[in-house]
C-alpha cells in the first residue's frame, strides 16, 4: 500500500492567509521580525526539518506533490498550490519546486551566552560586526560549520542569518548554529574578557600579528568586520590581540568570507 499523506492541503486561494509568510520574497524580508525564516529548496527544507527546529509549514508546487509524499512527514502541515500561481505568490519564477517556513529561535543575547558558557581551552567563537552581504554571511556560516565553530555573535548592521539567500548560500548549516546578538562590540570585547575568552581583532593595525606566526592562547573570539570598512577603530583598540593575513602582489585585502575561512581554519587546525 502506498504511503498516504494526510496532512497535504490543497489551498483553493492565492489570498489564503496560510501562505502569508510565503508572498513578494524578492522584495521583502518580513519575516525577521514576524519571528519566522523561509527556507528554498528540497534540500534546504529537507535539513530543516531534520534540524530539530519547528517547522510551520511547507510549500509546495503541486507539480511535485506526490514526490513529497514519499519524504515529508505527515506530522506537517503542506500546503498545495497551482505550478502557475508561484511567480505572483513568490515575486519570481520558482522552480525547485519546495519552500518551507520555520520558526526562528529565541533570540539569545551575549548575556545568555556568558552565564551558560563553561571554560574550553580549545574553543573558538566568530563575532560579525557590519557584515552586509547575504553570500558572504551564508559563506561564513557554512565555513564555521565545517569547522565545528558553533557559536556566532551577530553584530550590528549585520544581514539577517535567516535570510532566504544566506540560508541558500550557507546550504543550510545555519541550522546548526548558535546565534547570540551583540548591541555594542565595545561592550562584547570586556565581557568576552571577564569570561577568560581572548578576542582577537582582524585588522592592519601597527601591532597586528602575522596569521603564519601567529599562535592562540585559550579560548578565542575572532571578530570580522564589514566588507568595505573592516572592523571600528574602537573594537580594533579594544580587543586582546589583533591578526593580519600578509599578502603578495600588492594585493590590499580578501574577501571578507574568504579572509574568515583562512584565519579561522588556522585558529582550528594549525595553531
Amino acid at each position: 500500500m502506498g504511503f498516504i499523506h494526510v496532512s497535504i492541503q490543497l489551498i483553493d486561494s492565492i489570498d489564503s492567509p496560510k501562505l502569508d509568510p510565503y508572498r513578494h520574497l524578492r522584495t521583502s524580508n518580513l519575516t525577521r521580525f514576524s519571528g519566522r525564516f523561509v527556507a528554498e529548496s528540497k534540500p534546504l527544507v529537507s535539513r530543516l526539518i531534520g534540524s530539530g527546529l519547528q517547522v510551520e509549514s511547507v510549500l509546495i508546487d503541486e507539480k511535485f506533490q506526490s514526490e513529497a509524499m514519499s519524504w515529508v512527514p505527515n506530522d506537517l502541515e503542506v500546503l498545495v498550490v497551482p505550478s502557475d500561481w508561484i511567480e505572483d505568490l513568490v515575486g519570481f519564477n520558482f522552480h525547485r519546486g519546495y519552500l518551507a517556513c520555520g520558526i526562528r529561535p529565541a533570540q539569545r543575547s551575549l548575556d545568555d551566552f556568558c552565564t551558560g558558557w563553561r571554560h574550553s581551552e580549545g574553543w573558538t567563537g566568530c563575532m560579525l560586526i557590519g557584515v552586509q552581504d547575504p553570500e558572504n554571511m551564508g559563506s561564513i556560516l557554512r565555513t564555521c560549520s565545517a569547522l565545528g565553530i558553533s557559536d556566532l555573535f551577530i553584530g550590528p548592521d549585520c544581514v539577517d542569518p535567516f535570510a532566504r539567500r544566506v540560508l541558500r548560500v550557507s546550504m543550510g548549516n545555519a541550522f546548526k548554529l548558535n546565534f547570540f546578538g551583540v548591541k555594542g562590540p565595545d561592550e562584547a570585547v570586556k565581557q568576552f574578557r571577564e569570561a577568560g575568552i581572548q578576542s582577537i581583532a582582524t585588522c592592519f593595525a601597527q601591532d597586528s600579528e602575522e596569521l603564519a606566526e601567529f599562535q592562540r592562547r585559550g579560548p578565542s573570539v575572532v571578530l570580522m568586520g564589514n566588507e568595505a570598512h573592516g572592523l571600528p577603530p574602537s573594537v580594533q583598540r579594544m580587543a586582546d590581540r589583533r591578526l593580519m593575513i600578509a599578502m603578495d602582489l600588492s594585493t590590499d585585502s580578501l574577501n571578507v568570507s574568504v579572509a574568515t575561512g583562512i584565519i579561522l581554519h588556522n585558529l582550528c587546525r594549525v595553531c
